[in-house]
């Protein structure tokens, strides 16, 4: 026992840890740190990549390079020759026939364009710069396509009622007070003919524009073929009381082919033009014929114009919900910046 006050016992000195070989030091209460940042910066980065494909795919679309005067995508290396033609800048952006464009509009536009060399494509950096200019060339572009749209319908509504009007084929037939009148007069012996049918049979097609000229009435009206029945005929139709709806005038074929008396005052009555087909059978299939080509290169035009006016809709929403999500400045790049992994205390290996 060592030297000390008789009967007590040494003091124990404080435990230590056992070291050596095969001994683990105690575990340390872990330090109170923020929760790990992985999953915060996983969703910016998903946002970060959505935001950069929805910018990849609308700049590879042909219709926004097309208003930018760029090609959709690069064919070929530049050359020393476009190397030099850089410094000239390129066209002017096409634009729409009609449609104006802002004067800020077209600045912006060239000045994003002569970030790229001759034969490079649209780019997400050149989008960033041209969004706001890209949108107004599309509303200028849909307002447009919408005004001829509604020209090109109403022109085919019009061709659509003339060739309603022109019939399938053949002469109109004329209208029903004379074809009522013909018909009573032939079942009283009377030979007649409608005018119309009378100028397309018995007159030179040369001869049709002076005689209608002359005489619209009776070309519209009926002609008693035979002169020695034209008094028969009045007395015939007289008292047959058929009331008809519109004016039917009667004469002989000689008084339809008469000259015109001259006047020397200009005539206070004017003819409309008639429809060829009611008494020319050659130029009413010709004006058919043009009026079918016409209809299916207008239906064509129309179909095109259509889809191109759908497409620029659909593309003016996706590039304004693209630049919502993503305001001008902050075009993104790829692959996006990786925020640096929250620092902590480092584990002894084997904790």
């Amino acid at each position: 026992m060592p030297p000390g006050r008789p009967g007590s016992r040494p003091a124990t000195p404080p435990a230590r840890p056992p070291t050596g070989p095969g001994t683990r030091p105690p575990r340390r209460p872990a330090p109170t740190s923020p929760p790990p940042a992985r999953p915060t910066a996983d969703k910016e980065e998903a946002a970060h990549a959505a935001e950069y494909r929805a910018a990849e795919s609308l700049a590879g679309e042909e219709r926004l390079a097309e208003l930018l005067s760029l090609p959709p995508r690069p064919a070929r290396a530049p050359s020393e020759s476009e190397e030099s033609a850089e410094s000239a800048g390129p066209a002017e952006p096409a634009q729409d026939p009609g449609a104006a464009r802002p004067d800020g509009a077209v600045r912006a536009a060239r000045d994003a364009a002569r970030r790229l060399r001759e034969g490079d494509a649209l780019t997400v950096e050149v989008l960033d710069v041209c969004a706001q200019t890209l949108r107004e060339l599309l509303d200028t572009a849909v307002a447009s396509a919408e005004r001829q749209l509604f020209d090109l319908r109403t022109a085919a509504a019009d061709d659509s009622r003339i060739l309603a009007a022109l019939g399938d084929g053949g002469l109109l037939p004329p209208g029903p007070d004379v074809l009522a009148t013909v018909e009573h007069l032939g079942e009283h012996g009377v030979p007649a003919l409608p005018g119309w049918r009378y100028l397309a049979q018995s007159v030179d097609p040369a001869d049709h524009a002076a005689v209608l000229a002359a005489r619209p009435e009776l070309v519209d009206g009926v002609v008693v073929t035979d002169p020695d029945s034209y008094l028969r005929a009045r007395e015939v139709l007289a008292e047959a009381s058929l009331l008809p709806r519109s004016t039917v005038a009667v004469g002989t074929a000689a008084a339809l082919l008469a000259p015109a008396p001259s006047a020397e005052a200009e005539p206070d009555v004017f003819l409309v033009p008639p429809n060829p087909a009611m008494h020319d059978e050659n130029a009413a299939d010709g004006e058919r014929r043009a009026l079918r080509e016409r209809a299916v290169a207008r239906d064509q035009e129309i179909r095109s114009l259509a889809a191109r006016l759908t497409h620029d809709r659909s593309l003016a929403a996706r590039l304004a919900s693209w630049r919502a999500g993503c305001p001008e400045g902050a075009s993104p790049s790829w692959p996006p910046p990786r925020p640096r992994p929250a620092s902590g205390p480092r584990r002894p290996n084997g904790a």
